[in-house]
């Protein structure tokens, strides 16, 4: 059985119930179709905040990784972005990008995306 996992921007928690991200994945549309019945969602996370509210970059957040290392331990082999991930300007917010990095170092595939805006 495979388990995938979908990382968010912590920002979106103001207006975001990740209810898009769920039921694209329980239907299996969007970025999720095409996966099988069995596979499950074992995990989802958030970013730990933008500069101005931690001034840690993600590869020194020991939160951040202490969450990528999890992902690891519990054998999440496929994590999506959500469409959160993009700013104002339609472009990836460089946390995000710096969180997915640290993610495919440690051999988990990163898909850009949960389901359509």
């Amino acid at each position: 059985m495979k388990k995938i996992g979908i990382l968010t921007c912590l920002n979106s928690n103001d207006v975001c119930t990740r209810a898009g991200c769920l039921s694209a994945f329980r239907e299996r549309r969007d970025f999720f179709s095409g996966y099988p019945e069995d596979m499950i969602l074992a995990a989802v996370m958030t970013c730990n905040g933008c500069k101005e509210t931690n001034a840690k970059e993600p590869a020194e957040d020991a939160g951040i990784l202490e969450k990528a290392d999890r992902l690891v331990s519990e054998k999440i082999s496929v994590i999506h972005v959500g469409v959160c991930r993009l700013n104002e300007e339609k472009k990836e917010c460089p946390r995000i990008t710096q969180i997915c990095g640290l993610i495919e170092e440690r051999g988990i595939k990163v898909i850009r995306g949960t389901h359509k805006e």
